[in-house]
């Protein structure tokens, strides 16, 4: 009983760490495109869409936002 306990207690916190992530990732990808709702997409897109946000490029504010509409045009 302790082991079914166990388990269920390492899941649950697994998946709501998940989650916890997902949302910041959520509220990285709005400050470039407000509009966008990333329920449709894929864990793949989503990690595409951010690697374009951390890139560590040269890129403005305004060119990232350019790259990220761009990828959520493509990527849907």
């Amino acid at each position: 009983m302790k082991r079914i306990l166990t388990l269920s207690a390492a899941a649950l916190i697994a998946v709501s760490g998940a989650a916890s992530a997902m949302t910041a990732g959520n509220a990285t990808v709005q400050k470039f495109a407000p509009e966008a709702d990333l329920s449709g997409y894929s864990d793949a897109a989503v990690a595409h869409i951010l690697s374009i946000i951390n890139d560590d490029g040269d890129d403005s504010f305004v060119q990232t936002q350019a790259q990220v509409r761009s990828a959520l045009k493509h990527l849907q």
